[in-house]
């Protein structure tokens, strides 16, 4: 059974989306750079309310989630697409 998680667009340098799962205490973070899902496990909800009002939300997330919380990737992200353009098949 999936559990409905609602990502909101945030704006980081770091992440694209965030959401937060209250029953289970998780939160879920979308990297900018590659698309890829996480999510950090045992997070109080405090933590939820502060990352949405602090002007650095990557900086928060190192101070205050990283290395902190168990955490599991649960989404390999976007693949880079690579295109040629007629002047590299040139």
């Amino acid at each position: 059974m999936a559990l409905p998680i609602v990502m909101q667009k945030v704006n980081s340098q770091m992440l694209s989306e965030m959401g937060y799962l209250r029953a289970a205490n998780t939160l879920f973070v979308k990297f900018r750079n590659n698309g890829a899902v996480y999510a950090y496990f045992g997070v109080p909800s405090e933590h939820w309310q502060r990352i949405r009002a602090v002007a650095s939300i990557g900086r928060y997330m190192q101070r205050h989630i990283f290395k902190k919380y168990a955490a599991a990737r649960i989404s390999e992200g976007e693949k880079p697409v690579h295109s040629t353009s007629s002047a590299e098949a040139a």
